[in-house]
């Protein structure tokens, strides 16, 4: 299936799809062509998968709270081993390492093929010594000093691209209201909001840089505070969505207007933000995409023992989800000056 995946330029699970004839799934008529008439040209025969089971593949993630960070993550996972034909357990150990010795003891007596380690919040982990003698990728979390494959969002690009939104919207004066120092995305995304200022340009200053945690009463906190400046901002880059109502919040009470008086960007695509009012204009995090490379590449590496990895560490962009909460400001023109920045003027909320 790999050398068929390699000459048809497709994924080793779109392989799996086509030849297993599996339901519901979304591959064109030319791409299913192509796969077989690959596969009878190698020779390529099925095998029946002993006593009809399924490989079975462990989850291990240190977190199942409500956060809707995790469905993403343990939904990509099962949907791509469903349709790569593994069969999957999850075991969460909430970040306790005597819960996380006795899953690993289960795993290894249950006969798992491979393991996906994971994690809820981006993080440098140190995997367990157990993991180096089975297939295992890490699933957003990294382990510099091991040679485990890992997936992890492009928390710094992703901080450059809703930075240079609000730019490219006139905004000079932005604002950053980010997480705590402990948190890894809250670093990455301030050196994109940086880098950004600097690509422009712009001087970066230490008064628009705020920390607001990820709570709506922090958020609220952070855009008061920055209000009180001589030159306040005229738009904000929030660490998470949930920053940005509070953000709103407080811009309620001031009597300011979003987008007309103050543009905001958010963090995580949660499914509230497309309710609030403006919409929210937010960067998503590719948490189901992820969980299917992982499930991908763990595959690979179960039906190749022994491979290197095809990548040691892949970042996933996090792509711009634009709505109402941008404007233009009125300094850099009209919309039609907007749009020649390769941008939509948003509407007033």
């Amino acid at each position: 299936m790999t050398d068929i995946a390699a000459a048809c330029g497709v994924s080793q699970a779109t392989v799996s799809l086509v030849l297993n004839n599996a339901p519901g799934t979304r591959i064109s008529a030319t791409t299913r062509e192509a796969v077989i008439a690959k596969a009878q040209e190698l020779g390529y025969a099925r095998g029946g998968r002993p006593g009809g089971r399924r490989p079975l593949v462990v989850m291990i993630i240190n977190d199942v709270t409500c956060s809707p960070h995790v469905a993403g993550l343990i939904e990509g996972v099962s949907e791509a081993a469903n349709e790569i034909g593994l069969f999957v357990s999850v075991l969460p150990t909430v970040g306790d390492k005597a819960t996380e010795a006795a899953a690993l003891d289960h795993a290894e007596a249950a006969g798992a093929a491979g393991v996906i380690y994971a994690r809820l919040i981006t993080q440098e982990v140190t995997p367990p010594p157990q993991l180096r003698d089975r297939p295992t990728v890490l699933l957003n979390c990294y382990a510099p000093r091991d040679p485990f494959p890992c997936v992890v969002p492009g928390d710094l690009a992703a901080g450059l691209t809703a930075t240079l939104t609000l730019i490219d919207a006139g905004h000079q004066r932005i604002a950053f209201i980010g997480g705590e120092d402990s948190i890894e995305a809250s670093r990455e995304r301030l050196k994109g909001y940086k880098r950004a200022l600097a690509m422009r340009d712009i001087a970066a200053d230490p008064a628009l840089i705020v920390k607001g945690g990820w709570t709506i009463a922090g958020g609220h906190a952070a855009l008061v505070s920055l209000r009180r400046l001589a030159d306040p901002p005229t738009a904000v880059f929030c660490f998470c969505d949930r920053t940005a109502v509070g953000v709103y919040n407080a811009a309620r009470e001031l009597g300011l207007r979003i987008p007309d008086d103050l543009s905001v960007v958010g963090f995580d695509n949660e499914a509230f933000t497309a309710d609030m009012a403006p919409p929210l204009s937010t960067m998503e995090l590719p948490h189901a995409d992820m969980a299917r490379h992982a499930v991908e590449e763990l595959h690979r590496m179960i039906m190749l023992p022994g491979s290197r990895p095809r990548h040691q560490r892949m970042k996933f962009d996090c792509p711009l989800i634009l709505r109402q909460s941008i404007a233009p400001r009125e300094t850099c023109g009209s919309g039609e000056d907007f749009e020649r920045r390769g941008m939509r003027a948003p509407l007033a909320g």
